[in-house]
């Protein structure tokens, strides 16, 4: 069992594809980790890489990227131990190696962090992803017509499901808060509570 496990995930609000390539070009490896050599087992296109590991530790590292809701989950694994004087693998004295992957899930956090700044471009939270080049862009409605319950070009309702129901003037239009301000929430107004 390897002396030095790491495991980190990071949210980012990136279309995987994004984040995929910025792992997929070896040039960039030894900017993202320069003392280790990686060499590739695994190239699992826009679901990450998985690599064997020398250099300072010898081992196995792993990016997996998974699509989650509006962007992807980088999940970071490093399974390794220190190196010996003919290269191999040498277990870690405990201290030492609860050192090292404390040192080691720094990095990739600042690593992952760094990423998501840049990829998002400032998007602020609870917002959606920024635009893409390539994605949908947001120029009004299509000479398709509307949608079943959109609205038209001239911002009418279409004949949807709501159209004309009992919030067809905006919220609560016709309901039981119609024509006042501050509702009675629930309450009949009769004495009692």
């Amino acid at each position: 069992m390897p002396t030095v496990d790491v495991v980190d995930e990071t949210f980012l609000v990136v279309e995987r594809a994004r984040v995929a390539a910025e792992f997929a070009d070896p040039a960039a490896w030894p900017a993202l980790w320069p003392d280790l050599r990686l060499t590739v087992v695994t190239d699992r296109g826009d679901q990450g890489v998985r690599w064997t590991v020398t250099g300072a530790l010898v081992g196995s590292m792993e990016v997996w990227l998974e699509e989650v809701l509006d962007g992807t989950v980088l999940h970071y694994y490093l399974r390794a131990d220190g190196a010996g004087a003919d290269g191999g693998p040498v277990p870690l004295p405990p201290r030492r190696a609860a050192a090292e992957a404390r040192r080691r899930h720094r990095h990739a956090k600042a690593l992952a962090l760094a990423l998501k700044r840049r990829l998002e471009n400032g998007r602020p939270p609870g917002e959606p992803a920024p635009p893409t080049d390539d994605g949908p862009t947001d120029d009004g409605p299509t000479d398709d017509g509307p949608t079943a319950d959109g609205p038209t070009a001239d911002g009418s309702r279409a004949g949807g499901p709501n159209a004309g129901g009992p919030n067809a003037g905006g919220p609560n239009a016709g309901g039981p808060n119609a024509g006042g301000s501050g509702g009675s929430r629930g309450n009949s107004g009769a004495g009692g509570s």
